[in-house]
């Protein structure tokens, strides 16, 4: 009986833990779409399947410290002005937060680069470090704290 009575605890407690963690996702939903005043209308959340694969993404990504380990990586192109992405400004993008809250982190919003763009500094005062996703995910762009921009590609990974 009493095996029984610390089994339902433990369900007990990892249903109020997934609760919880999903009232703090709504919570940063309703952050991000209450901060933004047009976020409906240019920028959408993934659902599970596409978390799931941009999830696998990032994991496949080599990481120092937060940010991509570009000694791994070959670079495309660096850049100091959010301009220089005006090439891609109708390209569908995975827009991921890589600092922040653990729900945060783990919200993606799907848009397209001339939105990003438009609201960069939205973005940029949201999360230091930030990852662009392409549609492809392939191919990928990352914003640090500095501002600093670099294009690089996932199947290009160094040995």
């Amino acid at each position: 009986m009493e095996e029984n009575m610390k089994k339902r605890l433990e369900l007990l407690k990892r249903q109020l833990k997934q609760r919880e963690h999903e009232k703090y996702v709504a919570y940063e939903k309703e952050r991000l779409i209450s901060e933004h005043i047009d976020f409906t209308r240019y920028y959408r959340f993934a659902d599970r399947g596409e978390t799931d694969r941009i999830n696998s993404f990032l994991n496949g990504l080599p990481v120092r410290c937060l940010r991509p380990d570009f000694s791994k990586l070959l670079i495309e192109h660096r850049s100091q002005s959010i301009d220089d992405l005006l090439q891609y400004d109708k390209e569908d993008i995975w827009i991921c937060c890589l600092c922040g809250s653990i729900e945060l982190i783990n919200l993606f919003s799907f848009g397209k680069m001339s939105s990003f763009i438009h609201d960069f500094e939205y973005w940029y005062d949201l999360s230091d470090y930030l990852l662009l996703l392409f549609n492809n995910f392939i191919d990928f762009i990352y914003i640090d704290d500095n501002g600093e921009i670099v294009k690089s590609k996932i199947e290009r990974c160094l040995k």
